[in-house]
């Protein structure tokens, strides 16, 4: 008789759902998505303003990167716990991230310039080159 283990379980679970699963290298995450002008992940007409959840690892490495569409836009992105809606991590400019735990999160782009509201964002979140390299030696 066949009985899997928790982490099978989980994954399975997870795969189900559609999260992404510990992603170890590459692409982790990306879209486009509304501007978090209006604080909600699902506006009142139906427009998405947060990423799909994803997972991160303890001490691992992210690049985060995003553009928004407009001559005059700027945004921040926002990593925040899927849970609690709590900030955990926010940027300026693409770059960088290791999560100080493991976690699922999600990530909204915040307008910076008065008036620039309510702009299409493009992002994509992957591991970083080091860990990339580290991982497939």
């Amino acid at each position: 008789m066949y009985i899997p283990n928790v982490q099978q379980v989980i994954a399975s679970g997870l795969a189900i759902t559609s999260i992404p699963y510990f992603q170890t290298t590459g692409e982790v995450v990306s879209g486009k998505v509304l501007d978090y002008a209006v604080e909600k992940c699902i506006d009142s007409d139906k427009n998405v303003r947060c990423s799909k959840p994803f997972i991160v690892k303890k001490d691992s490495c992210y690049t985060l990167s995003w553009t928004t569409e407009g001559a005059l836009s700027h945004t921040t992105a926002e990593v925040r716990d899927a849970g609690s809606g709590e900030t955990v991590y926010y940027r300026d400019t693409n770059g960088e991230w290791k999560p100080e735990k493991g976690e699922l999160v999600y990530l909204d782009f915040k307008p910076k310039i008065a008036g620039q509201a309510n702009k299409t964002v493009e992002y994509k979140v992957e591991t970083c080159e080091e860990d990339k390299v580290h991982l497939e030696a």
